[in-house]
């Protein structure tokens, strides 16, 4: 039996909420600000696999464990990992497609200032 069911360890799961809620946040406020930016070219692909991957372990992990909070809070956190992995690979070839349109018949590339 989870020992966090126990009303006098029951405070762990408290902790555990407090921390996904932060963790979520954080992670929701980068989906918002790469929705806005329409940019991810300093987010690296092994980041988003390793933390999808992470997630995922935690996830079972709560589950197995019966800890409410880490369950649930990491499976949502999977949930928004899927969607930056998402916001990666659309805005990635986005931005790529549209650096070929604005290419001169030279190849080169205006210059950013």
């Amino acid at each position: 039996m989870n020992n966090c069911t126990d009303h006098s360890n029951n405070h762990q799961e408290y902790f555990g909420w407090i921390g996904n809620s932060i963790f979520i946040s954080a992670q929701f406020a980068q989906v918002l600000h790469t929705y806005k930016v329409k940019k991810t070219g300093d987010v690296s692909y092994i980041l988003e696999i390793l933390w999808i991957i992470g997630n995922c372990m935690y996830t079972i992990f709560g589950y197995i464990d019966k800890s409410t909070s880490m369950f649930i809070g990491n499976l949502i956190s999977f949930i928004i990992s899927l969607i930056q992995l998402s916001q990666k690979i659309y805005y990635d070839k986005l931005n790529k497609n549209n650096l070929y349109l604005l290419a001169d018949n030279t190849g080169s590339y205006p210059e950013i200032n």
